[in-house]
């Protein structure tokens, strides 16, 4: 559940071409990196991400993301089966069980066939040891994998080693040494009777077609988490899957996922969810649960599968092959829709936070007020949204301010909420423990692993701390917070047929950065621990209990903001000499009014829908507000209150100043900026690039003409008029409001005309033409437009999943926009349909489609 991404994902994921950066954990050996040239900085930060990610930490060059040059394992220069510790000392090599081991726990960091990946390559000049089996099996037997070295010694570090210097195969080559098994016994490779896959049963029976491999992800004093994976390889898919195994040890399962499990005393059965039952050839489907043990905690035994097609290493048909009466399991249905189920259109991604992001974790996880991100670059914005994880590049750059934020964060929350933070206990080393405990699985969202909890309880050195216990507490703060694991995101999943799936923890963390722009709470960490969030019914009851937050509404205004442009009104200048009404007071209030007028149609009017966002006839006033727009009322109260508005000047979205004016140039109102917002924004019409031969400087500025009566001309050009067809009438419509969002009817002494036309409201070459007065008209027409209703869901898909659409999005966008439209257009449904959907929480098994 917490492993490593693997090097595809890593190379495809759309927030890398990653420079990634260092924990302080690693740094207290390079205290200081200011010597090194970028790119051997880049490298060190690198290695760091590795150890933190359960990786070899040998990387000796390359960026995240390179192949390695996919060179080949040196071969065993002794030719032998090998001594050394970690077993294959009995020159009885289970090459299938080596696969599999493989597979379960070096694939992630190395690759598929040692070409290197997020790990080293496991060629000569990067792994020495990798050029005798002796070496190699005592390498593997001591320090891999390097999260949790203990997961594969003796038998496992042998078949493991063997494997690599076969090639990467379980074929036995003509003469060569002896790491196959015994072929006299009709067996197949790896019928030496101790091994295999776990749970393989180790006896002579026919060729291996599917294996199963178990391991602990993470193990501690009183729990575990366990994760299966079931391989395909018997050349026809699989449709339908069950798993037996028996504890040793009176473990006792407490929750699990993409299965559905049961157990009975010792004995478990596992079988497949209703989206995991089929396993294509060559492919692999995974399920994992969580358990309690009394201090002992052994692998499970008597490991086997029962599927149509399937025989394990050993295995003689009786325990695979079908289920009790001889047919397939029955895969329960889970209730979701399955149109796009098969389909996830999401790729696998790690997401950086945004500055925001960031600010409002640290205030969540700390309890400290104040902007820690003042010196972090600004995000890029891809369609207007600043969370795009395609250019979330991390770079020299952002690694500093990373360590700054996390040194200034780390003394402030030692000097004012040390008391809060430690909890009942002041000083030693199980106060620090169990702060690390507390903070880390607050901090990362999710419990720390085994290694990861013995790495931070190593700081706590007198070289490092000179034995003060508040140093080590910031240390241990600094470095958590400059981890990958806290600066990013992880929706990785894990393999399920023919895609991944979120863990609880991922889901959480997907859910509470939609949903509140910060980290999960107790709540929602628990209801992952406990497989709560699995389901569409889980997440939805979580997500109405969420949006009863106020950082709920904080996050839909910010959705708001981005979605409208109007994030603009707090950054743009406005000419003071032009517009002297309009000063910070104001430009705060507009922003407020944006906020609360969405909130109060998403969250607080029953029902409240898509027509209502367009065609209210309120505002949200103050004092400074109420006179900027020259609203009945007092003044000076600083109060924001609901009140109609009866002359028809103000009412919907369209008419918000904070949307207006952020739509217009600093000296001018703008009919083509509001035209391309309007098509853009609104309708999602994406409008091409002028020809590079036509001027596009706008008209200057007239005293004897209006604002219209001068883009008019400019646009009257015939060699504009083909995309200014679908502009300028929609821009001419708001000609009320002037460049800060003032209403207006009279421009240089000249009546303003607000006639305006929507040309092809449906798309573009439809033939249909609607005229509208005003932007409240406009709203009208919006409300019943299905392209803009689309528009809706799709801007909110933008938002919510950090990434561009693309084709293999539309199935989803079609299920989410007729939902949207079947439910009435309800604007809190369209986000509980989103995370309740079950694109939510899968991903493409792959890279970008």
């Amino acid at each position: 559940m917490f492993a490593a991404p693997d090097p595809a994902t890593l190379r495809t994921s759309r927030s890398t071409a990653v420079s990634f950066f260092a924990d302080p954990v690693i740094m207290t050996r390079l205290p200081d990196l200011s010597f090194l040239s970028s790119a051997a900085r880049r490298r060190a930060l690198i290695a760091a991400l590795l150890a933190l990610a359960g990786c070899s930490g040998d990387y000796s060059g390359g960026t995240a993301g390179d192949d390695g040059g996919g060179q080949p394992p040196v071969e065993d220069a002794g030719g032998s089966a090998g001594g050394g510790a970690g077993g294959g000392g009995d020159g009885m090599a289970d090459l299938v069980d080596g696969r599999a081991q493989y597979d379960a726990q070096c694939r992630s960091c190395h690759g598929p066939t040692g070409e290197g990946g997020v790990g080293p390559a496991m060629t000569a000049p990067t792994c020495p040891s990798c050029a005798r089996a002796d070496t190699l099996i005592a390498r593997i037997h001591d320090t891999m994998p390097m999260g949790n070295p203990a997961a594969c010694r003796d038998d496992c570090a042998g078949d493991v080693a063997h494997y690599i210097l076969a090639g990467f195969t379980t074929e036995v080559a003509d003469g060569g040494g002896d790491d196959g098994g015994d072929d006299d016994d009709g067996g197949g490779e790896g019928s030496d009777g101790d091994g295999g896959d776990a749970g393989s049963g180790g006896s002579p029976g026919r060729d291996a077609t599917c294996s199963v491999t178990m391991r602990f992800q993470s193990s501690w004093n009183t729990g575990f988490v366990a994760e299966a994976v079931i391989r395909n390889f018997s050349g026809a898919p699989v449709d339908g899957w069950e798993v037996r195994f028996r504890f040793a040890d009176g473990q006792r399962v407490t929750n699990h996922w993409n299965t559905e499990l049961t157990q009975s005393g010792a004995e478990v059965r596992a079988r497949n969810a209703g989206y995991n039952a089929a396993i294509a050839d060559g492919s692999e489907a995974s399920f994992g649960f969580q358990g309690e043990h009394d201090g002992t905690n052994t692998l499970p035994m008597d490991i086997a599968l029962v599927a149509d097609g399937c025989v394990l290493a050993g295995d003689d048909g009786a325990g695979s092959g079908g289920s009790d009466d001889g047919g397939t399991p029955e895969p329960p249905d889970d209730g979701e829709p399955v149109a796009c189920a098969d389909r996830p259109p999401a790729p696998r991604t790690l997401r950086l936070l945004t500055r925001r992001e960031y600010d409002r974790t640290i205030r969540d996880l700390t309890g400290l007020d104040g902007r820690f991100t003042d010196d972090f670059p600004v995000e890029a914005r891809v369609r207007g949204y600043d969370n795009n994880a395609d250019v979330a590049v991390v770079t020299s750059r952002h690694v500093d301010a990373y360590l700054a934020a996390g040194a200034a964060v780390a003394e402030r929350a030692v000097a004012e909420r040390r008391a809060a933070l430690l909890g009942d206990c002041s000083s030693g080393e199980a106060c620090l423990h169990a702060f690390i405990d507390r903070f880390g699985r607050r901090a990362f969202r999710r419990p720390l692993t085994a290694a990861e909890r013995d790495t931070y309880r190593a700081l706590d050195r007198e070289a490092l701390t000179g034995g003060d216990f508040d140093e080590a507490v910031r240390m241990v703060i600094r470095a958590m917070l400059a981890s990958p694991h806290f600066l990013y995101r992880a929706e990785l999943g894990s393999a399920s047929g023919g895609f991944h799936v979120l863990d609880g923890y991922e889901t959480a963390t997907a859910m509470a950065y939609l949903l509140w722009g910060s980290m999960p709470d107790e709540a929602l960490l628990d209801a992952a621990a406990a497989g709560d969030l699995a389901g569409a019914a889980g997440r939805r009851d979580a997500a109405e209990r969420m949006l009863g937050d106020p950082r709920a509404r904080e996050q839909i205004a910010d959705f708001a903001g981005q979605w409208t442009g109007a994030y603009r009104i707090l950054e743009q200048f406005k000419d003071p000499d032009i517009y002297p009404r309009f000063d910070d007071d104001v430009r705060e209030a507009m922003a407020e009014e944006l906020a609360r007028f969405v909130n109060h149609v998403f969250l607080d009017v029953p029902d409240g829908s898509f027509r209502e966002l367009h065609t209210a006839d309120y505002v949200f006033l103050n004092g400074a507000l109420r006179a900027f727009y020259r609203q009945p009322g007092a003044t000076g109260d600083p109060a924001f209150a609901r009140q109609p508005v009866a002359d028809g000047t103000r009412g919907g979205l369209l008419a918000l100043g904070a949307v207006v004016a952020s739509h217009a140039h600093s000296n001018e109102s703008s009919p083509i900026k509001r035209g391309v917002f309007v098509r853009e924004r609104l309708l999602c019409q994406e409008l091409p690039d002028p020809p590079q031969d036509v001027d596009t400087t706008p008209p200057g500025l007239d005293p004897g003409l209006t604002t219209r009566e001068r883009f008019a001309r400019h646009t009257d050009d015939p060699n504009c008029a083909s995309c200014h067809q679908y502009i300028d009438g929609l821009g001419f419509g708001f000609e009320r409001y002037d460049g800060v969002g003032d209403y207006r009817e009279r421009e240089n002494g000249l009546a303003v005309d607000a006639s305006g036309e929507v040309v092809d409201i449906e798309g573009f070459r439809t033939g249909t033409s609607d005229p509208f007065a005003g932007p409240r008209e406009l709203g009208a027409l919006l409300a019943d437009s299905p392209a803009a209703q689309d528009c809706a869901v799709r801007q909110y898909y933008r938002y919510a999943r950090g990434y561009e659409e693309g084709a293999a999005d539309q199935c989803t966008l079609d299920a989410l926009t007729a939902s949207f439209r079947d439910g009435g257009l309800v604007l809190r449904d369209l986000i509980l349909d989103h995370i309740a959907h079950p694109s939510f929480v899968r991903r493409r098994a792959g890279g970008d489609a």
